[in-house]
Order: structure tokens, then C-alpha cells, then sequence
């Protein structure tokens, strides 16, 4: 806030720096990006098994270290891709509930849903407006259910 002192202004950063972060939408979004990313890399390591190829029939013809090296590979490339995607979407979200949240100027149910709409349709946009309008639908269905569940208490 500024402070007037013999017609200068000094700026001073708030009282309540943990407040002022959960308002920025950038901050936001780049909070759950990062956790989006690191909650994805551990999902596509445990996932990558049940997605394997390389227990094809000429894998199991090969020595356990060439096996092991393929397997690490292919968890290796699962986990970016799923830490990549749940990155997207995580800061996608939390950017578009943000700004509705702010566009509307108050917090309520509504918000999350709004925004999970804005949401489906961005990541769905290359897909043409029949995509963005199912994805808009999706991802509003989702973030209903997750807060009629009682998870978006944790806020």
C-alpha cells in the first residue's frame, strides 16, 4: 500500500504475503501446473507397467539388462507424457477458475464449474467447436462431482 510522505510514495509489500499469492492467477496456475507435473510424472510411473510393450515376444528373447534398460525407457516416456499432460491441464484450470472466480467477483460453487467449462474448452479447441463443447461439458461434469463429493473443501 502506499504510504504519503511529504508527497512521495513508498511502496510496501502487504502484510499477509500467502494471501496476496493465492490471489494472483499466475501464481495459481503456476502452483498447480508444477503440482499437476509432479503428481503425473509418479502416476505414468506407475501406470507405465499395464501400458508396456516390451514384453512382446521378442523382448523376452533378450538379456535382462537390455530388458530393464527398455522397460526404464519406456517409463521414462510415460511419465513425461502424463507429467506434461496433467501440468496443461492442471495450470489451464486453475488460470480459467481464477479469472472467472475474479470476472464475477465472488466465490462460490459456480466457479469451479465455469471455469472446469472454460477449461474443456481450451484443451479441446483444436479439436473444433463440437470438441470444445463436449470437452466444456466434460470438464464442468467433472469439477461438479468433485465438489458434490466434498474434495474441493480442501481449499
Amino acid at each position: 500500500m502506499p504510504i504519503r510522505d511529504s508527497l512521495t510514495f513508498v511502496w510496501q509489500p502487504p502484510r499477509d504475503t500467502t494471501q496476496a499469492g493465492r490471489e494472483n492467477c499466475v501464481m495459481q496456475s503456476i502452483i498447480a501446473g508444477m503440482a499437476g507435473g509432479v503428481l503425473g510424472l509418479g502416476l505414468g510411473v506407475i501406470l507405465a507397467p499395464f501400458q508396456s510393450n516390451v514384453q512382446s515376444m521378442e523382448a523376452s528373447d533378450l538379456p535382462m539388462r537390455e530388458q530393464m534398460r527398455r522397460g526404464a525407457r519406456e517409463m521414462a516416456s510415460q511419465s513425461r507424457s502424463w507429467g506434461k499432460n496433467l501440468m496443461t491441464i492442471g495450470a489451464v484450470f486453475s488460470v480459467s477458475e481464477c479469472i472467472v472466480e475474479k470476472s464475477r467477483g465472488r466465490k462460490d460453487r459456480w466457479n469451479p464449474i465455469l471455469g472446469g467449462c472454460v477449461c474443456g474448452a481450451v484443451l479441446a479447441a483444436p479439436g473444433g467447436p463440437q470438441a470444445m463443447g463436449v470437452g466444456c461439458a466434460g470438464f464442468a461434469a467433472f469439477s461438479a462431482a468433485i465438489d458434490a463429493l466434498g474434495f474441493s473443501e480442501f481449499e
